[in-house]
């Protein structure tokens, strides 16, 4: 029996077009997505090939959400066919055995709805096939085609996700006999996911993450974190570790829910009660007077007809059970998001009200949207469903006022839903004590985003259902425009947000800026598109199928002839609006501002290198000086910057011509002495200037530079975020013209040089002993400049504080404006920035130096433990690396467009979502912000006092210096070193996340290219740990010494082996072997503790006995490792408790075998054992470190 309904079911469905439909989308998708740089679904980046085993299973894995829907589909038809083809009455009475049939239906089903991911496995099958073919894409993107992998992704994760959602599914639908909620349990898989997502924004719960999630998506992804690109594009995925752990667990939860709804169901119908009512004998004669009707067609009348009509359509969607059901949804998920807060690196922010207004829009946007999608189709064919539309079509009314009554009555729900969640964040905001509460953010953020997306969502999908002849197509349409469309301008590289439904400039707020820049553009751009809804609406009236069935030509005919004039006339009239602000739109988007696509960036960028390469070494004179006359206008966004730059010929050759790059956007006029131009391309904004007569070797000149920046109408995206009304930011390299040939123009990515036949570039020049040409110029402005002489005065508006770099010398007010005037006190980095905005500012004095926190008044809550944290680094620093020579410290608060903080001469601008809104009241946790500070102020040390040449290594003198200073100030003031292991934790965390995503090649240390995740990870680690392993003094004396010989030394500037030749006599012979390790190979280990016992001796003290396995790994580039013997010493720990919190005793042994056992005598007992116990070395897997001791048996 079990044969025959499973044979049954799959030549059902396999002669229906839905399963071959489902397949070719999914196939088509994976298709671009093998061959095609403009459709990115993830994993194949850098190194990592477009087929790997790795990118195959992502692509299965993000691909299987979507599925969903499809198993929905196939799941519903399997359990209701019967009932709705009313067969089941019939079908049920002949002796069926249940298993059989149950079973039978469930996993015929489930096997069908497997087919549709196949058509991954052969879209990308296909695109390796044909691009072996065509060479859309360079052929090293490929690697062999693994058959495996799809078979170990079939049974890990398509079998087993189709499995748990179709059990969910076909219960439900047996349960209720319904479509809608069949559906409704593919969301509460989808529900499950989200949440699961919760507990993976720390490292401690990714076990959490990983066990918990319903796709095994992230279960995937940690388990792969620290692959290689070699690894990944070799290793298929495994049954093994938390991964087989995962799906027992949620295969598991399928068979419970399978087989509880499998004794639920029963052949038996339920008899429906039928109410009894008395029959009435008597006879009675009722008059009727028929009333006298004046029925009046007015504007009264269809206001009563448009009230009627709204109330309708909303209570049907309040009271639907698919409404309830989603509502729930949202609620659940949001407070599952912001129980988990809103985390920092272990901390927590305080919830000023755009992060609760984020959290409301990522988790409940997207079922708002499912809830307007799915009821226009509900409200469109309800009517028609319950046989009542001939009646409701008759009566005297528009189609125009049921349109725009169905589509107000989406929109009201989703407001509703809106502000319930609003009060949920409010609510939130009271219980954590924060009182700030700005309800008329929460309400223009909903006006400006989220209401015009829910009325042109709305008003699309009921015209598109209008023209639809049934409602599930016309479901399916729609979820092509709003998703596939999507792709679709992706693959054709079209970012204009005319062309993008409901797209526009992004808005969102800013505690010291308001909405922003693009709250104009946003404004035109939503106006655009409500025309376009509302004639959207006008049609669908004008379309709208009353009375009897008739197809969508006869419609269109009949439209025609009995449409009114009027009704005419308004859509003429809506036409033109909607043509004139779409011809504003694009004047402004378009033609005021510049749009390109990215290809077209691209193809700009090719040309570019390919025409003006071959001026890559002329040399270019050098900034030797700058005085600066800027004027911030910050109501009209524009700025005006006057510039007398001093340049130098540094070379030992005369200087005949100049090359000058100019800034986009930035209307320039540059005066050279005794120079013309001689060539002019606006396209790159490039001119060559001749000098006569030439400037020779030594000689200096003054040019005049006269710059305006002018904001112009509004841009296709957000629009310029460094100039605002109040927080401007911007630096010198953002205004000024630059010398020469720009490097930085230039493609980088590998494969996209490829793809316009260019030649392989080097992110940096190599590492070069002794003095070279290289060593004449830093990384950062490579010869544009060294350290030199910076004057500003600058001008804002009245209310506002500008800053420029140096001690302020006058400040004045002058014709309503405030003037102020800056000089740096010490030669400086030609790298440094200029800011306004209406600041509070706090100050401390230490040492004579002034310490000022810059600060928007809603955030001065962290001010005096930023006073501290700066204070703290200027005691550590001077102490061990020399004198602080600016005289003073600030820190600058900016709109929080961009995360980060950085670091110029004196001044550190810092992002206000980074610091200022850090909850730092308990003390015990981490002071991630105490870490930011010192690492920042590092740097007026380590890239501003000394800076490597511009070859490789260069970054480690800077961002590892800074991060290993921070480091140390953090451990200056540690008590329990065990708090330092929760820093490193996150360093380590990044190196090996992000060497598995090395697009080019992993370097090491003291050749890093830039390379945030060794500078800043490894750099950190290694350096830490080598003060741990030669004393904190002996690398500090290195760092010291290094600085002393290169302090504002303009050139030659040093590179690595400069610091090493500091380095190498600090550290002791027997530990020599660490600066090769370390800094010159990559290095990894790999340590296991396989056992922990003890006994109990009869002196009263207790003998450890350890099993370890202990490996060093050696690694190239491309992530290929090797595993050698060790011959280091490595500690051994213990700890007196559970949590690791409590070190008892550490001993430093030589591991220099493979597998060896240690005896080690303690006086008392601890409760674990650890080989690195505080974590300075680099293990890729540390868990297996550590092991809880026990009485040997």
């Amino acid at each position: 029996m079990f044969k025959t309904f499973f044979l049954s079911e799959l030549k059902y469905t396999l002669r229906q077009p839905m399963v071959y439909i489902f397949m070719l989308i999914l196939g088509l998708m994976e298709f671009f997505a093998t061959v095609s740089d403009n459709v990115q679904i993830g994993g194949a980046i850098g190194n990592v090939y477009r087929n790997s085993p790795y990118t195959l299973t992502i692509h299965i894995t993000v691909f299987s959400i979507f599925s969903l829907l499809m198993a929905a589909a196939f799941f519903n038809n399997a359990a209701l066919r019967d009932h709705n083809n009313e067969f089941n009455e019939i079908l049920f009475t002949t002796p069926l055995s249940k298993p059989g049939y149950y079973f039978g239906r469930f996993f015929g089903a489930l096997f069908i709805s497997t087919l549709p991911l196949v058509g991954v496995f052969i879209g990308m099958l296909l695109g390796t096939y044909l691009n072996s073919i065509f060479n859309w894409i360079d052929l090293e993107r490929f690697g062999p085609f693994y058959l495996k992998t799809f078979v170990n992704n079939y049974l890990l994760f398509i079998l087993p996700n189709m499995f748990l959602a179709g059990t969910i599914i076909f219960a439900m639908a047996n349960k209720w006999k319904s479509t809608v909620i069949s559906f409704v349990g593919a969301l509460v898989i989808i529900v499950a996911y989200i949440i699961a997502g919760s507990f993976a924004s720390d490292v401690d719960n990714e076990s959490i993450a990983a066990l918990t999630d319903t796709f095994g998506i992230r279960t995937y992804s940690i388990e792969t974190k620290y692959f290689t690109p070699v690894e990944k594009n070799t290793i298929s995925p495994s049954f093994s570790g938390l991964l087989l752990y995962n799906r027992l667990i949620w295969i598991g939860v399928g068979l419970v829910v399978l087989l509880g709804s499998y004794f639920s169901f029963s052949f038996r119908q339920k008899n429906k009660k039928v109410k009894k009512e008395k029959e009435n004998t008597s006879r009675s004669e009722t008059t009727y007077i028929i009333p006298e009707l004046n029925p009046a067609f007015n504007g009264a009348t269809n206001w009563q007809q448009f009230k009627s009509f709204f109330y309708t359509n909303f209570l049907s969607i309040i009271k639907s059970v698919t409404f309830k059901i989603l509502f729930l949804f949202c609620v659940i998920i949001l407070v599952a998001d912001l129980s988990g807060g809103f985390e920092y690196f272990g901390l927590q922010s305080y919830p000023v009200t755009y992060k609760l207004i984020d959290s409301i829009k990522d988790n409940t946007d997207i079922f708002i949207i499912i809830i307007v999608v799915f009821f226009s189709g509900e409200l469109i064919w309800r009517d028609r469903d319950n046989k009542i539309n001939e009646v409701i079509d008759a009566t005297a009314h528009t189609s125009f006022i049921s349109m725009a009554a169905k589509t107000l009555s989406l929109v009201s729900i989703a407001t509703i839903l809106n502000i319930f969640f609003i009060a949920i964040g409010v609510i939130y905001q009271l219980l954590k004590g924060y009182t700030r509460i700005e309800l008329d953010v929460y309400l223009l953020d909903f006006f400006y985003d989220n209401l015009p997306l829910f009325f042109i969502f709305g008003a699309v999908t009921i015209l598109v259902q209008v023209l639809s002849s049934n409602k599930y197509i016309g479901y399916f349409i729609a979820v092509l425009i709003l998703l596939v469309w999507e792709i679709i301008l992706g693959i054709l590289d079209i970012n204009s947000n005319m062309l993008d439904v409901a797209g526009g400039p992004s808005v969102f707020y800013s505690d010291m800026n308001g909405f922003g820049p693009g709250v104009k553009g946003a404004l035109w751009f939503n106006l655009y598109w409500a025309l376009l809804g509302i004639l959207a609406l006008l049609i669908a009236g004008a379309l709208w199928n009353r009375g009897s069935k008739s197809s969508l030509i006869s419609r269109i005919k009949t439209a025609r002839q009995e449409v009114p004039k009027s009704y005419r006339g308004v859509i003429i009239i809506a036409t033109v609006a909607w043509l004139g602000v779409a011809g504003f739109v694009y004047y402004n988007s378009q033609v005021l501002n510049t749009y390109r696509t990215g290809d077209t960036l691209e193809q700009l960028s090719a040309d570019y290198e390919k025409k003006y390469g071959k001026y890559k070494n002329v040399s270019s004179p050098k900034i030797t000086e700058a005085k600066y006359y800027i004027d911030i206008f910050p109501d009209e966004r524009n700025i005006h910057v006057k510039a007398e730059l001093e340049i130098t010929n540094a070379t030992d050759k005369p200087m005949d011509s100049v090359h000058v790059y100019n800034q986009n956007e930035w209307d320039t006029k540059l005066v050279i002495p005794n120079a013309k131009p001689v060539y002019k391309d606006s396209t790159y904004l490039f001119t060559i200037y001749k000098l006569s007569p030439a400037l020779q070797p030594g000689d200096t000149i003054k040019i005049d530079i006269d710059n305006k920046y002018t904001t112009k109408g509004f841009k296709n995206g957000r629009g310029n975020t460094t100039i605002v009304n109040n927080g401007t930011f911007f630096n010198n390299g953002s205004m000024l013209p630059t010398f020469g040939y720009n490097e930085g123009y230039e493609i980088n990515d590998k494969n996209t040089r490829k793809k316009y036949d260019l030649p392989e570039k080097k992110r940096m020049p190599d590492l070069t002993p002794g003095v070279t040409d290289l060593h004449m110029g830093n990384y950062i402005f490579q010869k544009q400049g060294d350290f030199i002489d910076v004057e500003t005065i600058i001008s804002t508006s009245n209310s506002q504080t500008a800053i420029a770099p140096g001690s302020l010398q006058k400040k004045w007010e002058d014709n309503g404006r405030n003037y102020f005037h800056y000089k740096t006190d010490t030669p400086s980095l030609n790298f440094y920035s200029f800011m306004s905005a209406e600041y509070e500012i706090a100050t401390r004095n230490w040492n004579g130096i002034d310490i000022e926190i810059y600060h928007d008044k809603k955030h001065a809550v962290n001010i005096e433990m930023m006073l501290d944290a700066v204070q703290r680094s200027l005691k550590y620093f001077t102490e061990n690396f020399g004198p602080y020579y600016h005289k003073q410290a600030r820190i600058i608060e900016f709109p929080r467009y961009s995360n980060f903080a950085q670091a110029f001469p004196g001044t550190m601008p810092y992002a206000e979502s980074f610091g200022f809104i850090i909850n730092l009241e308990d003390e015990t946790e981490n002071n991630v912000i105490d870490a930011v500070i010192a690492h920042e102020m590092g740097h007026q040390w380590w890239a501003h006092q000394v800076i490597g040449a511009y070859m490789q290594g260069s970054t480690m003198l800077s961002e590892s210096f800074s991060e290993y200073s921070s480091l140390m100030t953090l451990k200056s003031i540690t008590e329990n070193p065990m708090k330092m292991r929760e820093f490193l934790k996150y360093n380590h965390d990044r190196y090996l996340r992000g060497r598995s995503g090395e697009r080019l090649k992993e370097l090491p240390l003291y050749k890093v290219e830039n390379q945030g995740y060794i500078h800043y990870g490894k750099g950190s680690v290694i350096l830490y740990a080598l003060q741990d392993y030669i004393g904190e003094e002996n690398v500090n004396t290195a760092m010291k010494n290094f600085l002393e010989e290169y302090r504002y030394r303009n050139t030659p500037y040093p590179s690595t082996h400069d610091f090493l030749r500091h380095l190498e006599p600090q550290v002791p012979d027997s530990l020599k072997y660490l600066i090769k390790d370390w800094f010159k190979e990559i290095t990894l280990y790999d340590n296991r503790l396989k056992d922990a016992t003890y006994k109990k001796l009869d002196n009263g003290k207790y003998e450890v006995k350890l099993d370890i396995e202990s490996y060093k790994i050696k690694s190239d580039s491309l992530g290929n490792e090797t595993r050698i013997t060790m011959d280091d010493w490595v500690d051994v720990g213990f700890f007196m408790d559970s949590e690791e919190e409590e070190l008892y005793e550490t001993q430093r042994l030589k591991f220099n075998k493979e597998k060896s056992s240690l005896t080690i005598e303690l006086d008392s007992l601890p409760v674990k054992a650890a080989i690195d116990p505080r974590h300075i070395l680099i293990d890729r897997v540390y868990k297996d470190n550590i092991k809880s001791i026990s009485l040997e048996e």
